[in-house]
């Protein structure tokens, strides 16, 4: 009889208090809202400035809290030797991306790009960019 008595007053008590608070009249982020992708998919062109070539790219839904599965063309091919076989991108969390293959040989990693979205570290040698479609 006491614990229904108790509870009887925290739901008579706290019910109206939850209710009432603040917490309820409170808009969502605008900012962390707008940040969230709900598309899940986002396509890139990837473009050699040596050999000036191009091909389309689509990173995928999202595999792990880092990761997300990549679409490439065979025509990627000639944009970098085994770009055409990248599977997966990863986000290393310091502004860098690696792309790997199936075997989880990184093929390219790239950085946040002036002016495009992201520019070629590894290998030194490469001069590529990706720069987003939508």
């Amino acid at each position: 009889m006491a614990i229904r008595a108790m509870l009887a007053a925290v739901a008579v008590i706290g019910g109206p208090l939850w209710w009432f608070s603040p917490a309820h009249d409170l808009p969502p982020d605008t900012i962390t809202t707008a940040s969230v992708n709900t598309a899940g998919e986002q396509e890139f062109t990837v473009s050699n400035m040596e050999n000036r070539t191009a091909c389309l790219i689509r990173r995928g839904t999202t595999t792990t809290l880092r990761s997300s599965g990549v679409i490439a063309g065979d025509d990627c091919a000639a944009v970098w030797p085994g770009l055409s076989a990248v599977r997966n991108w990863t986000d290393n969390g310091d502004g860098t991306i690696a792309l790997t293959d199936n075997s989880g040989e990184t093929v390219l990693t790239l950085g946040l790009g002036d002016g495009v979205a992201y520019e070629s570290l590894e290998p030194a040698d490469a001069s590529i960019a990706l720069t987003s479609v939508n």
